[in-house]
């Protein structure tokens, strides 16, 4: 059984990729339940009118870009296994940092303590 869903998930793909070279429909990602479906699809806008279509296996962190040449061939551009991605708090330059946003997070978490505190204390 899980040889055909396998070809049943192929088979899907393919008629997807052939949809999106035909240039009749756009796939769109959707919000889905990943605990019984294994791969996530869409489509990515990158360049100058050019797209991909974007393909993620839920099982093994794996995301895989495909493009239709200009020879109408299919072709991969990339595939990356994303866990590792997933792991860092912070990287490259950004406004503002994790740093600065959990300091603001506490420093507001930490006046709401005091005025309900003392929302107590003056309704004694």
């Amino acid at each position: 059984m899980r040889n055909a869903a396998g070809w049943f998930c192929f088979v899907l793909l393919l008629g997807a990729v052939a949809g999106f070279a035909a240039g009749k429909w756009d796939a769109t990602a959707q919000t889905i339940d990943n605990k019984s479906t294994r791969f996530l699809a869409g489509t990515l806008a990158y360049g100058q009118a050019t797209e991909a279509f974007v393909l993620f296996d839920t099982q093994t962190n794996r995301l895989v870009a495909y493009t239709i040449g200009g020879n109408r061939r299919l072709e991969v551009l990339a595939v990356r296994e994303v866990s590792w991605d997933l792991k860092p708090i912070e990287w490259g330059r950004q406004e503002p940092t994790v740093k600065e946003m959990r300091d603001a997070f506490d420093k507001s978490e930490k006046e709401r303590l005091e005025k309900e505190k003392k929302a107590e204390s003056e309704k004694k």
